[in-house]
C-alpha cells in the first residue's frame, strides 16, 4: 500500500486549511496574540534548549492561542533589538505530524521564514554525539509529507536560508558536516538493515521531521532550513544515547545562536 492511500487525493481540495482554523478561533472571540505575526520562528523539540533560551535571552509569551506555543524574542541581553522579530516555538510536541500542524498554524499566522533544530541520531561512525549536521535534503520514511507532494522523491529545505546557516556556522568557527537526513516516524522500529541501507544513501543522520517540514513549506512557499546536534549514534549497528551529555547542550546552545544571527539577517 502506497500514502496516501487514495491516489487521486491531489485532485481535490483539502475541507479546509489553516487559515479557516485560525479565523475560527478569532471568531470564537480567542485572539492569536497580543502581538503580530513574528517574521521569523526557530522550531525546537528540546526542552533543555527551551530553558537554556529563558535564561539567557529576554522572551515575552504569546497571548491568546499561540501562547501555547510561541515566545518572543528580543536578541541578546544588552543588544539592541533588531528590525526583524523572531520567535521560538516549543511545546507542540515531536514527529513529523506535530511538526507539520505548527508549522502550517505559523504559516497561516504570516510567519515565513523557520529553522527547525534538534536531536538527530548519527549513522556515521565520524559524526559522534555533539557534532553539527546541516540538513540539505531529506529521504521520506514517513506519511505526512506524501499528503503534501506526490512522489517519493527526497525533499528539500529552502537552498537560500541553508546557505545562509553555513555561512553562519563557519563565520562561528563552528566545524559541520552537510548532508541528508533520514525522516522516519517510528524511533522505536529503527533495524541495522535501514541504517545500513539509508547510510549508503548518503544520509548522516536519523530524525523525525525534517522530510514533513520540507513538504509543507515547499508546498506552503514558506523557506525553512534544518540542522541538528547528534545526541546518539546508530552508526555501530547499536544504540549509544548521550542525549543529556554536555557536548550534546552545548551543541544545540550554538545551534540556536547561529540559527538567530541566519534568521535576523
Amino acid at each position: 500500500m502506497s500514502i496516501p492511500h487514495f491516489a487521486g487525493k491531489f485532485a481535490s481540495k483539502p475541507l479546509f486549511n489553516p487559515t479557516d482554523f485560525l479565523t475560527y478561533l478569532e471568531q470564537i472571540g480567542r485572539p492569536l496574540s497580543h502581538r503580530p505575526a513574528p517574521d521569523a520562528v526557530i522550531l525546537s523539540y528540546q526542552k533543555s534548549l527551551f530553558d537554556y533560551v529563558v535564561e539567557h535571552y529576554p522572551v515575552e509569551r504569546a497571548q491568546g492561542y499561540f501562547g501555547q506555543f510561541i515566545y518572543y524574542l528580543d536578541g541578546p541581553r544588552n543588544m539592541p533589538q533588531t528590525r526583524r522579530q523572531l520567535a521560538i516555538a516549543a511545546g507542540f510536541g515531536v514527529g513529523a505530524p506535530a511538526a507539520a500542524v505548527m508549522l502550517e498554524e505559523l504559516i497561516a499566522w504570516g510567519v515565513r521564514d523557520f529553522v527547525s533544530m534538534g536531536m538527530a541520531g548519527s549513522l556515521r561512525e565520524d559524526l559522534p554525539p555533539g557534532s553539527i549536521v546541516l540538513c540539505d535534503s531529506a529521504i521520506r520514511d514517513e506519511g505526512t509529507s506524501y499528503h503534501y507532494l506526490p512522489g517519493d522523491s527526497d525533499v528539500f529545505p529552502d537552498r537560500a536560508l541553508t546557505e545562509k546557516l553555513a555561512h553562519e556556522l563557519s563565520a562561528a568557527g563552528l566545524p559541520f558536516a552537510r548532508g541528508a537526513t533520514w525522516t522516519t516516524d517510528a524511533i522505536y522500529r529503527e533495524t541495522p538493515i535501514e541504517v545500513e541501507y539509508f547510510r549508503k544513501k548518503g544520509a548522516l543522520v536519523v530524525e523525525m521531521e525534517a522530510a514533513a517540514l520540507f513538504a509543507v513549506a515547499e508546498h506552503r512557499k514558506a523557506r525553512i532550513a534544518s540542522c541538528f546536534s547528534v545526541s546518539d549514534t546508530l552508526a555501530y549497528l547499536e544504540w549509544k544515547p548521550e542525549f543529556h551529555s554536555e557536548a550534546t547542550q552545548e551543541t544545540l546552545e550554538k545551534l540556536f545562536r547561529v540559527a538567530s544571527d541566519a534568521l535576523l539577517r
